[in-house]
Formats: structure tokens, sequence, C-alpha cells
């Protein structure tokens, strides 16, 4: 979305990231927190899948694989 946005190929917008060194990596999580979280939503929202439970992580400020 924002290699659309800035007008350019998304492999451009890599290779300038990694030239100057910004780099996307998953937040540093023990399992055991992710499990927290995890039942913390599910509380309040049992019958949401997957994709609600990255975005509410997403909110919270963590990057997280989908497997």
């Amino acid at each position: 979305e924002l290699a659309k946005t800035l007008g350019v190929h998304r492999n451009t917008l890599r290779l300038y990231m990694k030239h100057h060194g910004v780099e996307r990596k998953y937040s540093d999580l023990t399992n055991t927190d992710l499990d927290l979280l995890i039942k913390e939503f599910k509380k309040k929202r049992p019958d949401s899948g997957i994709r609600y439970i990255v975005g509410y992580l997403c909110r919270h400020g963590l990057r997280v694989q989908h497997r």
C-alpha cells in the first residue's frame, strides 16, 4: 500500500528500505504473552477468526506471523 501511495513498485520500495536500513521485523513476544493476548481477545469476541485476531494485535502495535 505504501509503494502504491508513493507511486513506485513494491520491489523498488523494498530495495530503498534495505539500502537505508529500514526493516520490518516481527514483534519480540513470547508464546505465553501471545496466548494471554489472544485469550483476552477471545473473551470479548469468541466467534472471531484469525484475521480479527491479527487486526487486534496490529492495533496494539504488534506484528506477528500468521502461521
